[in-house]
């Protein structure tokens, strides 16, 4: 990734002082842009206008970007200015930053919010009842997987998932019809874990 320009910071300080005061958090959520359909990324702190992110992506300052939140709710804004794995966006338009953040007071009470998705169809196996089976990894997240697989599994099912270039899981079934199985995770992807893989061969199959 080249050096950021000296203008870059220059921008950074004075998009700094004029944006409206912001509010500290640790979101995890999914980053995507032209090239890169999903990577992890942080939001480390985030106000009406815009947010500051950690990403191992390699952004450029005015880079149309989009930040997916664990919810669902979708971020779009332009790179202002990045250093080393951080970056501060500025948003296309001013947005409701209690309802991004889940805050009692919002508007719409929404439901317990799901970690991001990231899409990743690549081979896999799981061991249910001591018999292996290849199954196809069709999505990921932090909490879970979605699997295609030839004949379904029954709810609460328990089964071990391995998944080339993550450590086997052991996950229970928790939907499932003819064609895929959603498996929670009996304990969470970490997030350097994950964001490592979806960076690596694996991810890409």
């Amino acid at each position: 990734m080249e050096p950021t320009p000296a203008s870059a910071f220059e921008d950074r300080e004075a998009w700094t002082e004029r944006a409206p005061r912001a509010v500290a958090t640790l979101l995890v959520a999914k980053l995507s842009h032209e090239g890169n359909p999903g990577q992890l990324c942080r939001v480390r702190n985030i106000s009406e206008m815009g947010m500051q992110i950690d990403t191992v992506a390699s952004l450029l300052p005015g880079m149309q970007i989009t930040v997916e939140t664990r919810g669902g709710a979708l971020l779009t804004g332009a790179v202002a200015w990045t250093q080393a794995k951080r970056a501060g966006v500025r948003f296309d338009g001013p947005i409701d930053v209690d309802t991004i953040l889940g805050k009692p007071n919002a508007l719409v009470a929404a439901a317990r919010p799901r970690s991001p998705r990231f899409v990743a169809d690549v081979p896999a196996r799981i061991s249910s009842y001591g018999r292996a089976i290849d199954v196809t990894l069709a999505d990921l997240s932090q909490g879970g997987a979605c699997i295609r697989l030839q004949r379904p599994l029954r709810e609460d099912t328990e089964v071990i998932l391995m998944i080339p270039g993550l450590p086997t899981r052991r996950c229970t079934t928790r939907w499932s019809n003819e064609e895929f199985t959603g498996v929670s995770f009996h304990d969470p992807i970490s997030y350097t874990e994950l964001s490592d893989w979806l960076d690596s061969p694996h991810a890409r199959g």
